[in-house]
C-alpha cells in the first residue's frame, strides 16, 4: 500500500480536528461523545498514515449518517456537506486529471450559487430594528408531539418582547399541524405564550397553513377579518427566513418589520442557511 505523505498525513488530522470541533460546538453536549469519537480516529492516522484517506472518508460517512438520524431537516441539510468533502476526497485522490477539473468546476458553480442568495438572507438577517407594528405575525416550526421545538420557543420569546414594548399590540400565531405533531404549531406557541404570561385575548391563532405563503396570506385574512389593518405588521421568525418572510409580505401587500428569534445550534443553523437558499431561489425563480 503507497504510503501517505508528510503533507497528507498533517491534512488528515486537521480534517478530524476541524470534524470534532464542529460536532463539539455545533450539536447540544450531550452528543459530544461523537466529536470525541472523531478525536479518536486521529490516533490511527498519525500510526497508519497509509490509511487515513479511508479512516477520514469513514468519518465523513459516519457523521453524515448520525446527522441523518436528526427529525429537524437542518441537520440534513449540514450532512451534506461532509458528503460533498467526502466525494471531492475521493475524486482528488484518486480521480483522473479531466474528472479533477470537472469536479473542481462543478464545486466552484455551486458555491456561487448558494452563495448569491446568501447576500441578502444576511442582510435581513442582521437588520435587527425594533418595530411598533400593532400586530406581530409569528411563524411556526416544528413542533414534538404536543412539546415546542427550540425555533418556536425562540420565535415565541422575540414575540413577548415586541408585546411587552408595545402594549397595545396583538401576536398571531401561524402555522398547521404537520407531521409528528399532535397539535398545530398555532396551538402550541398560543400556549406558550400564556404560559409566559401573555393574555390570551391579545393572541390570535391561525392554524391552517402549511407554508410560509400560507402563514402570511391567512394571517392576513385573519387580521382582517377581525377588524384589523395588516398592512403594517412585525414579523417573528428565524433569522435565516426573513427575507423571504418579508418579501412575500410586500407581495401581499404588507408592510413587514422583521424580528429575528434566537438561533439555535451552530449545526443546525448551518443547514437551515444552506436550505434556505435554496428555497429563495425556488421564490425569485417560481415568485412564491
Amino acid at each position: 500500500m503507497k504510503q501517505a505523505s508528510p503533507k497528507a498525513k498533517i491534512w488528515t488530522v486537521l480534517a478530524l480536528a476541524l470534524l470534532a470541533l464542529s460536532v463539539w460546538f455545533g450539536l447540544p453536549p450531550h452528543y459530544r461523545y461523537v466529536a470525541a469519537l472523531l478525536a479518536a480516529l486521529i490516533l490511527p492516522v498519525l500510526f497508519k498514515p497509509a490509511w487515513a484517506i479511508w479512516i477520514v472518508l469513514g468519518a465523513l460517512v459516519g457523521l453524515v449518517a448520525f446527522l441523518f438520524t436528526f427529525r429537524a431537516s437542518g441537520y440534513h441539510y449540514a450532512a451534506l456537506v461532509p458528503l460533498g468533502a467526502g466525494v471531492l476526497l475521493l475524486v482528488f485522490r484518486f480521480g483522473k486529471r479531466g474528472l479533477k477539473r470537472l469536479a473542481a468546476v462543478a464545486t466552484g458553480l455551486l458555491l456561487v450559487l448558494l452563495l448569491i442568495p446568501e447576500v441578502p438572507i444576511l442582510q435581513a438577517a442582521f437588520a435587527t430594528g425594533e418595530s411598533d407594528a400593532p400586530y406581530v405575525i409569528v411563524l411556526g416550526a416544528a413542533v414534538y408531539g404536543q412539546t415546542p421545538s427550540i425555533s418556536v420557543r425562540h420565535r415565541c420569546d422575540r414575540a413577548i418582547q415586541h408585546l411587552q414594548r408595545n402594549p397595545g399590540a396583538r401576536a398571531l400565531v401561524s402555522g398547521g399541524q404537520g407531521e409528528g405533531e399532535d397539535i398545530s404549531e398555532a396551538e402550541a406557541m398560543g400556549r406558550y405564550l400564556v404560559e409566559k404570561g401573555v393574555a390570551a385575548d391579545r393572541i390570535l391563532l391561525e392554524d391552517k397553513s402549511t407554508s410560509t405563503w400560507e402563514n402570511l396570506s391567512f394571517s392576513k385574512a385573519l387580521i382582517e377579518g377581525t377588524g384589523g389593518d395588516p398592512s403594517r405588521v412585525a414579523v417573528v421568525s428565524s433569522a435565516y427566513h426573513l427575507y423571504r418572510a418579508r418579501r412575500m409580505a410586500a407581495a401581499l401587500g404588507m408592510d413587514a418589520d422583521g424580528l429575528p428569534s434566537a438561533d439555535g445550534y451552530p449545526l443546525y443553523m448551518t443547514g437551515m442557511y444552506l436550505r434556505e437558499a435554496l428555497a429563495v431561489w425556488k421564490l425569485w425563480v417560481m415568485g412564491i
